[in-house]
């Protein structure tokens, strides 16, 4: 909601500065909040995902056994190594 909330007083600002009851810092003011929250969200989606991710594989499935690291992140990309399944 923060997000939405930004960009509504964004939208708003804009529209003062072009019937010149505001300045540009104003617009520049609204564009950073406008900006922080998008990164917040965006943030806050990863973690979630790789809090996800970790719970799967906490449970012991979701990546390879072969893989030969244990940071998951690592698995979960391919940039680990990995060895032959065993037999």
């Amino acid at each position: 909601h923060a997000e939405e909330t930004a960009k509504a007083s964004l939208d708003i600002v804009e529209k003062q500065l072009n019937e010149g009851q505001v300045n540009q810092l104003a617009v520049l003011n609204a564009q950073q909040t406008y900006l922080t929250a998008s990164v917040i969200r965006v943030q806050t989606e990863a973690n979630r995902l790789a809090d996800t991710a970790a719970l799967f594989m906490a449970l012991g499935g979701g990546w390879p056994t072969t893989c030969m690291t244990p940071v998951w992140r690592e698995c979960a990309t391919g940039e680990a190594t990995t060895v032959a399944a065993p037999d």
